[in-house]
């Protein structure tokens, strides 16, 4: 199975070159796609020279995770499979990367993903809807997205949507030691806790889009490894 990963940054200069070397070294990858989405602080020099083919993309709405992630998919070419990785990831090795694309590539999972690790509410978190954004799926499963349900933070429900509505089987895993740089690192308490609420809001939005009955279907398939 040919794998890409796809990267979206946006001012992600801190880490986005560790994140690329780190998906670089990851046994089933092909090749890393980093899409800077419209970053001011080099992100996508440091990604170039980390080994990752750039794709730059200007977004005067201040840039979409959604928007990014597709300009990424339509960059892999004939990619049989994209594993999506956050530019702001600490802690991580090549070893979570290989242990998450695993149950995809040997054909045990439609969707496999890897959360962050919250210690003694990793059991709990496993269990939500999933919106992490360490996860390899199979490309017709993007392609499957409805252009108009393409919008920033909630692109990872509607991934959980097209698999879930297929009775598609889910592999999910806590990725041992692995946080992120938060909203506050990046922004300060006061704004960081501003953009926290709104994405956090902007996914509670989505229980008036997404079913039980979808919710249900990935609690069903859903295996949890270690």
């Amino acid at each position: 199975m040919i794998v890409d990963c796809v990267i979206p940054a946006r001012n992600e200069a801190p880490t986005v070159a560790s994140v690329v070397t780190l998906a670089r070294a990851c046994r089933y990858v092909r090749e890393v796609v980093v899409v800077d989405d419209g970053s001011t602080d080099g992100t996508g020099d440091l990604a170039a020279a980390a080994g990752a083919k750039v794709v730059r993309r200007e977004d005067s709405a201040g840039g979409s995770k959604a928007h990014a992630m597709e300009a990424g998919v339509l960059a892999t070419g004939d990619a049989e499979a994209v594993l999506f990785v956050d530019a702001d990831l600490l802690g991580a090795t090549p070893a979570h990367l290989d242990a998450i694309c695993r149950p995809v590539v040997e054909r045990r999972a439609a969707m496999s993903l890897g959360t962050f690790d919250y210690g003694r509410l990793n059991w709990f978190v496993l269990r939500l809807p999933p919106t992490t954004g360490e996860r390899i799926v199979p490309r017709w499963v993007f392609d499957a997205i409805p252009p108009e349900k393409r919008k920033g933070y909630t692109i990872e429900i509607m991934i959980n949507e097209v698999i879930c509505e297929a009775r598609l089987p889910t592999v999910a895993r806590v990725m041992a030691g692995v946080t992120h740089r938060t909203k506050r690192d990046k922004f300060g308490l006061l704004e960081g806790y501003r953009r926290t609420f709104r994405m956090f809001a902007d996914l509670w939005s989505m229980w008036g889009v997404c079913r039980w009955r979808t919710y249900w279907f990935y609690l069903r398939d859903l295996r949890i490894e270690r």
